[in-house]
């Protein structure tokens, strides 16, 4: 299809000028023709931006290819945790898609509720989306609500709005965070280089989430992290801007590009690891929700899935926290600062400029800081470990003293409480 541009349009940007004459069609559909190579000035291609003049011609090859705005119903199995006339509670698995979009239109958790649940979902986000409340990534498995009519999913999304419904993730990222438990705030928005991946950056949406360090190996460590909010791929974006990309991440520098920041002594186990890994380690493992009509407060919980689990029986067998990193220029030494990708590195980011934020708009996770500050927080940090260390030995005392009977008063000082959970000792 020819469109010559009219006085009227000219120095418009392409896209809009497109948007203008063409029919039934957003900015967004255009620019993905755009970015496909199917909208051409003078038989060469044009970049979205590119401004037309009065009497140009310009050749859409290939029009926008709707996608229907109607869902069928499929047979696709779920897993599911829980279910009344109000809720449901799934697990979904990995590669699975939630609902149609992004030229995805089959094989969707949407067409697998349809198939299941019939005329019982609510239809607040549409016909597309029947029951959806919040999403999850095509390759992040766990947890999820879903409202079985329209009051129930009006409930739930208060709740996500007021933050009253908590989810929970473990994640296993690369490296070990400088700080063992802490808030990430930063903005998100959609990466200005590559539409396909969202970032950190200027003029994001505000974007926190808040994670605790559980359990360390010489080369990972694993987390346990709440969103405040939920954008688009959070916690990897967050994990990779904080240096410590989630372990497997295809799209996040997971896999290859963390690679080859292991040490050597250790990358035989980090290539295992990928091995076994399908995509990043990340999972929602726990939903705590008020019901709708109930108003009682649930709490659900899975164990963590098998390809995640088998890396961590790897990871404590073969490189625990004790174990020492090499480094070709400082020789064996602590884990704690391996894997990192660093504002120092030169290929830290390869969109950095956009993405430089103020003060003033951002909460950003980390300041330049010098070398003795660096130093002094290492020291602070591995102090912290060393007592949190010896707390967890002294609760396996404790508790190997009260199987024989001995008074926690002979133990230790009276009133004694321990400051982590002893829980992460069974």
């Amino acid at each position: 299809m020819n469109y010559i541009v009219e006085e009227k349009h000219n120095g418009e940007r392409i896209d809009k000028f497109l948007v203008g004459v063409m029919e039934n069609v957003s900015r967004t559909d255009v620019q993905k023709l755009i970015e496909a190579g199917e909208v051409k000035v003078g038989g060469g291609k044009v970049s979205k931006n590119f401004r037309v003049e009065t009497g140009m011609a310009v050749v859409v090859e290939k029009m926008i290819e709707k996608e229907s705005s109607t869902l069928e119903p499929e047979d696709i199995p779920l897993n599911i945790v829980y279910e009344d006339d109000d809720i449901v509670v799934i697990n979904k698995p990995r590669n699975l898609v939630v609902h149609p979009g992004n030229g995805v239109s089959k094989g969707t958790l949407a067409a697998a509720l349809l198939y299941h649940f019939k005329e019982n979902l609510s239809t607040v986000n549409g016909p597309l989306r029947p029951g959806i409340v919040h999403r999850l990534d095509k390759d992040t498995p766990g947890l999820m609500v879903v409202a079985k009519n329209d009051a129930a999913h009006r409930h739930l999304a208060h709740q996500l709005e007021t933050r009253t419904l908590h989810r929970t993730y473990n994640a296993l990222v690369w490296g070990c965070p400088r700080d063992l438990e802490g808030t990430i705030d930063a903005p998100i928005g959609r990466n200005p280089k590559n539409r396909l991946k969202m970032a950190v950056v200027k003029g994001g949406k505000e974007s926190r989430t808040h994670y605790v360090a559980k359990q360390f190996f010489a080369i990972a460590t694993l987390l346990e992290l709440q969103l405040e909010s939920g954008r688009t791929h959070q916690i990897r974006v967050h994990s990779r801007y904080t240096g410590h990309p989630v372990v497997g991440d295809p799209l996040y520098d997971g896999r290859d590009e963390s690679l080859n920041r292991v040490p050597p002594l250790m990358k035989p186990v980090a290539e295992k690891v990928l091995e076994i890994a399908p995509a990043q380690l990340l999972q929602a493992v726990k939903i705590e929700l008020i019901h709708p009509r109930t108003n009682k407060k649930l709490t659900f919980k899975v164990p963590m899935e098998e390809p995640f689990a088998n890396v961590l029986k790897l990871l404590k067998k073969e490189c625990p926290a004790s174990a020492p990193v090499y480094d070709e220029e400082e020789g064996f030494r602590d884990f704690d600062a391996q894997i990192r990708f660093d504002e120092d590195d030169e290929d830290f980011d390869e969109y950095a400029e956009p993405l430089e934020i103020s003060p003033d708009e951002a909460a950003p996770v980390k300041e330049r800081k010098t070398r003795a500050q660096r130093l002094a927080e290492k020291k602070a940090t591995a102090a912290k470990r060393r007592a949190v260390a010896a707390e967890r030995k002294l609760i396996k005392q404790m508790k190997a003293a009260r199987r024989k009977g001995i008074a926690p008063e002979d133990f230790v000082e009276p009133g004694y409480e321990p400051t982590i959970d002893p829980e992460l000792l069974e």
